[in-house]
């Protein structure tokens, strides 16, 4: 009788570090896409909009996330050199308060301030005509 009882524990027991184990795979994959990276070649990347400096030497690109059932993430603005190497938008992204309206002729950005509902209180604060990642910026209000 001890002889079965030890059988069917054993097998819940197995049954259990299954189940166990298929949880913790599919919250990884889950925390996964939920998390996606900033890079051009994320397949969950919606690019909603892109332009080139005039001098083609840097590319704005605002963009969000499709997470699925979730919905879309938030809208994020990023600046990188314009080549076919670059493809992390992440060492591009503008801080939390500060949306790209476009470039002028002398290859600045044009910012516009503007508060986001996730951060009302920009922890990074940009001047206007000074440098950001390298780019001359020009904020507007």
């Amino acid at each position: 009788m001890k002889k079965w009882y030890l059988i069917i524990i054993g097998i819940i027991a197995i049954a259990a570090i299954v189940g166990i184990i298929k949880i913790l795979s599919y919250t990884s994959k889950l925390e996964k896409s939920l998390s996606s990276e900033h890079s051009l070649n994320e397949q969950n990347l919606i690019i909603l909009k892109e332009s080139s400096s005039p001098n083609n030497m840097y590319k704005y690109y605002e963009y969000q996330f499709d997470n699925g059932g979730l919905g879309y993430s938030r809208l994020f603005w990023s600046v990188i050199k314009n080549d076919n190497k670059e493809h992390n938008l992440e060492n591009g992204i503008l801080p939390n308060g500060y949306k790209v309206i476009g470039w002028t002729e002398n290859n600045e950005l044009i910012l516009e301030k503007w508060e986001p509902y996730y951060d009302p209180q920009p922890k990074y604060i940009l001047e206007n005509k000074s440098k950001h990642k390298g780019i001359k910026i020009n904020i507007v209000e």
